[in-house]
């Protein structure tokens, strides 16, 4: 079979053949019917036009004749020649565009009745009588000449009749032609239309079916092939589609493979997690759980797929599920809000809950996957070493509280007098004895606290009394030190559920850090102030700041900042911030070093319950 170009290139030929011919014909008949009309026109107009001349010259014969009738010889003779001359002329040319028998018929006449005039005229001519010249011209030369008028006459309408039916023939013909060319037209268009036809099915229609093989490989059909038994381009295009769709469904089959060995690791390393797991879809669906989250809550059918609320009872779980689908918010808190517990076999289990969205790589949610990590051993140990800690504060305080009056008491010389440098050493352990007398104190307060055994006694609050208690009694110190302290609240702040003591203690632990950290001549300020439904307290200094590397850090036990003036154990912000939590906020820093620090919280206004205090 001929390539694809071969056969358009043929295609357009023949098109190109026939509408050429069609023309040629068209164009050639125009030329010979011209030429035909043209030579028969010249013909019959010059016959005519020469018998037009032979009537004026028969007309000038008539006025010669007059002539001779009135005597006047010498003008008759000079007219009548003239007028032989023009006849003579005349018939010359008719005879020589004669093209039919009728013509020359009628100048064979012309002439045999030119002749008999002539013999007349002539015999006339030498008679010296004019009344008997006159009568001869009436009786034997007016008729011939009569009957010569008659045949130019006849001659010359003969001629122009031939010379209407030739431009009627001539318009018939061309009338013919046109149609004859008209089909020719007709028949060239339709021939085009035929090949064109051919053109399209020999084009579009594999096209076509390549097109459907292209729709039925992106729907996923890898295994049908299109045939069209063709050996031209388009056949080529066919086998380079149906390579193409055995590639890919070999590529798919290979990707089917891995993402099935991709899938069964997935599912075996989900099952052997010891922690439990909850996978669930966009709507919020049971969609998996492993082996160990089955252990709690039972297996899930998995069609139809039910909701969360359905299979799992704990209500903690399933809002932190519908934040993760609706909000998409990860709940991962690390205090005592993200611990869950759950009865197991009798005994219960504490839980941390860490919930977070699924998404796909475009960002579009998937579902949410659900980790319960047990930390039962962990709190276990926690409760241990918080029992440890309050134990052994507990029972340090008596020698601590023994030591403290030993070393008063020799500081007061109640024993004996003391050198400088014994009174120098007395000083010294008194000062560590206080520490650690300190340190017990926030050792037993935050075990008491993340134990629970100290809970907040809340009470209605003015926000602006919590930081005027807080801000006053530290109004000394601060003058002291050089600084400025102040405080700014409106009266007009709502007032807050809080335990007035333990939020002051959170107020004067960061005062008097913003203090410590803070050079003379700077400034600290304590603010209150409503950012809708909350009351946020915050305490600004202009002091030393705090490493970006420690923000992170600032709230943990026993951090504290390299090279702080002064200071504690590193467990006042700690236990601001678990007082704080038991309060259902939380705090923040934001500091820059060599520009000051804020440390802010905020806690929900409310109005008063029944029966509560309000202060």
């Amino acid at each position: 079979m001929l390539n694809l170009r071969v056969q358009l290139l043929l295609s357009h030929l023949l098109l190109v053949i026939a509408m050429a011919v069609t023309v040629s014909y068209a164009v050639t008949g125009l030329f010979r019917s011209r030429d035909s009309i043209e030579g028969i026109l010249q013909q019959d107009f010059r016959e005519a036009l020469a018998a037009q001349k032979m009537g004026a010259a028969v007309r000038d014969h008539q006025a010669a004749l007059n002539l001779w009738v009135a005597g006047n010889r010498k003008e008759a003779a000079v007219a009548t020649a003239d007028a032989w001359a023009l006849f003579r002329s005349a018939y010359s040319e008719a005879a020589d565009a004669a093209d039919t028998d009728s013509d020359r018929e009628i100048l064979a006449n012309v002439y045999r009745e030119a002749a008999i005039y002539s013999n007349r005229l002539e015999s006339l001519a030498g008679s010296a009588s004019s009344p008997r010249m006159g009568a001869a011209i009436a009786m034997e030369v007016l008729p011939p000449i009569r009957r010569l008028a008659a045949l130019t006459e006849r001659l010359f309408n003969e001629n122009r009749e031939e010379m209407v039916v030739t431009s009627e023939v001539a318009r018939l013909d061309a009338s013919d032609r046109a149609v004859r060319s008209i089909w020719l037209t007709v028949i060239a268009l339709l021939l085009a239309l035929g090949l064109g036809y051919r053109l399209v099915r020999l084009s579009l229609n594999p096209l076509a079916q390549l097109a459907k093989q292209a729709e039925t490989i992106g729907a996923g059909d890898l295994e049908s092939h299109v045939s069209l038994g063709r050996r031209d381009e388009i056949g080529a295009l066919a086998d380079s589609f149906n390579r193409m769709a055995a590639k890919l469904a070999e590529v798919r089959r290979s990707e089917v493979r891995r993402l099935q060995r991709a899938e069964r690791m997935s599912d075996a390393a989900l099952e052997s997690l010891y922690d439990p797991v909850i996978v669930t879809d966009a709507k919020g669906r049971v969609f998996q759980l492993n082996r160990a989250a089955e252990g709690l809550f039972g297996p899930a059918a998995s069609s139809p797929r039910v909701p969360v609320a359905e299979h799992i009872k704990d209500q903690r779980i399933v809002r932190a599920i519908e934040n993760a689908v609706t909000e998409e918010a990860v709940s991962a808190s690390e205090d005592e809000r993200g611990i869950v517990p759950i009865l197991v076999e009798g005994s219960e289990r504490q839980f941390r809950l860490r919930a977070s969205p699924m998404k796909d790589e475009e960002g579009h949610l998937l579902g949410s996957v659900v980790v319960l990590e047990d930390i039962t051993h962990l709190r276990e140990l926690d409760r241990l070493k918080n029992e440890f800690i309050g134990v052994a504060s507990h029972e340090l305080r008596t020698p601590v509280t023994s030591l403290l009056l030993s070393v008063q008491l020799m500081e007061e010389l109640a024993v004996h007098e003391l050198s400088p440098q014994q009174m120098e050493l007395i000083t010294a352990q008194k000062e560590d004895l206080h520490r650690l007398e300190k340190l017990m104190r926030d050792l037993l307060d935050i075990t008491r606290l993340e134990a629970g055994s100290t809970p907040p006694r809340l009470e209605l609050v003015g926000a602006l009394d919590v930081v005027r208690s807080a801000v006053n009694p530290l109004k000394s110190v601060a003058k002291e030190r050089g600084i400025h302290l102040d405080f700014e609240a409106d009266p007009s702040l709502p007032k807050v559920r809080v335990d007035r003591g333990q939020i002051g203690r959170v107020l004067t632990n960061l005062l008097n850090n913003a203090i410590r950290h803070t050079r003379p001549g700077g400034k600290v300020v304590c603010r209150a102030l409503q950012e809708g439904n909350q009351v946020t307290f915050a305490v600004e200094d202009t002091g030393e700041g705090i490493p970006a590397d420690y923000l992170a850090r600032i709230f943990d036990r026993f951090v504290q900042v390299p090279g702080a003036t002064g200071g504690g154990a590193g467990l006042g912000l700690s236990i601001a911030q678990t007082i704080v939590k038991a309060h259902g906020g939380e705090m923040t820093v934001a500091s820059e070093l060599g520009k000051g620090s804020t440390f802010q919280f905020s806690l929900a206004a409310a109005a008063p319950a029944v029966g509560e205090t309000q202060v």
